[in-house]
């Protein structure tokens, strides 16, 4: 295979030692060599830089990069975007794992099809475990060629998974909100909308789910701003005519998340009375400014007329303050005394 498209793999990194030696060789032994791996260290202080210096210094294509503290990976892909020289990139976190021919299947299919996504298999990785679920294609199918509204759709339920090849230039005018930690949902499906059309590869891409300290694993402060991403897709697809089946499942998902983080606010432990004060402020302004007419009634219509019988109780118990609060303490005491993901890590 002739080698001439260079791939930017884009790793952030912070206190992830224990698994990414493991994840920076699956990368280093890929097929496909030309490739440049930029790697940005959130001032970690675990053994991550002399990890990552060992690659840097054996390895030209292994770049280091150092940011001061603070943010989440949507403030590392803003920080790296300017750095990004390859026609295509590629995300992994620090924990996550290439097979040897990832890459090269990608690259194949690009070149077939001309597409500006290109999607692998995925598999939810568990070490030691043989039989993992895996996403292929759509449906089983890798053959099939997406638009980027199909792929839009498919993947609001992780019919299909995030994990492209994108084009470098579709990201030239892209954004990462830095107010919420999984502000990328919103951006993949963002670029699935701006893609000429998705395809689908062989390879694999190992999505590790046995790490305990992964940013996904854990509960704290940062997973009520995850409110914001939520409301970004479902302005999204209402901006873009989607089915009003996606938008209301969407109405659906804030306020069901909405409701789960203000009983939860009840329960987490805080590291301070201004966090709380501020999570309750951020909480108080989302329900005030988000939460209007405009969007309960918006396709009420359709749910009446689609029995969406769980969305139109949600709203009935939104609009109406003592059943909402009835509703939130009965959760709480449910859940006070067994709820272990609610502590603080």
């Amino acid at each position: 295979m002739i080698q001439d498209v260079l791939v930017t793999v884009f790793v952030p990194v912070y206190n992830g030692e224990k698994y990414l030696r493991e994840t920076l060789l699956s990368i280093q032994n890929q097929s496909y060599k030309n490739i440049e791996v930029l790697l940005v260290d959130d001032a970690s202080t675990d053994s991550c830089k002399t990890i990552i210096d060992d690659f840097v210094n054996s390895d030209d294509r292994f770049l280091f990069f150092q940011k001061k503290n603070g943010g989440t990976v949507a403030a590392s892909w803003n920080f790296i975007k300017p750095e990004i020289k390859g026609d295509f990139v590629f995300y992994a976190s620090q924990d996550d794992l290439f097979s040897v021919d990832l890459v090269e299947k990608m690259i194949a299919k690009q070149k077939e099809t001309n597409a500006d996504c290109v999607l692998p298999d995925m598999e939810f990785y568990f070490e030691n475990i043989p039989d993992n679920k895996k996403i292929i294609g759509l449906n089983g199918d890798r053959k099939c060629i997406l638009s980027g509204k199909q792929a839009c759709a498919a993947s609001l339920d992780w019919t299909i998974h995030g994990f492209a090849l994108v084009k470098t230039t579709l990201l030239s005018d892209v954004f990462f909100p830095k107010d919420a930690f999984d502000s990328d949902e919103f951006v993949t499906r963002k670029l699935f909308l701006e893609s000429n059309k998705v395809a689908f590869s062989q390879g694999v891409f190992y999505y590790r789910q046995d790490n305990p300290n992964a940013i996904t694993k854990t509960f704290s402060i940062k997973n009520f701003y995850g409110l914001n991403t939520l409301f970004r897709v479902f302005v999204l697809i209402k901006e873009h005519n989607f089915d009003k089946k996606y938008v209301i499942n969407s109405q659906y998902s804030i306020l069901s998340r909405y409701l789960q983080l203000v009983v939860q606010l009840q329960l987490y432990t805080f590291e301070s009375d201004s966090e709380r004060r501020e999570v309750e402020l951020f909480l108080s302004d989302f329900k005030q400014k988000r939460l209007v007419n405009a969007f309960y009634f918006l396709n009420f219509g359709y749910a009446l007329l689609s029995f969406k019988f769980k969305y139109i109780l949600l709203v009935i118990i939104f609009k109406i303050p003592f059943l909402f609060n009835f509703v939130k303490e009965v959760y709480v005491k449910k859940h006070q005394k067994n709820d272990s993901n609610l502590v603080r890590n």
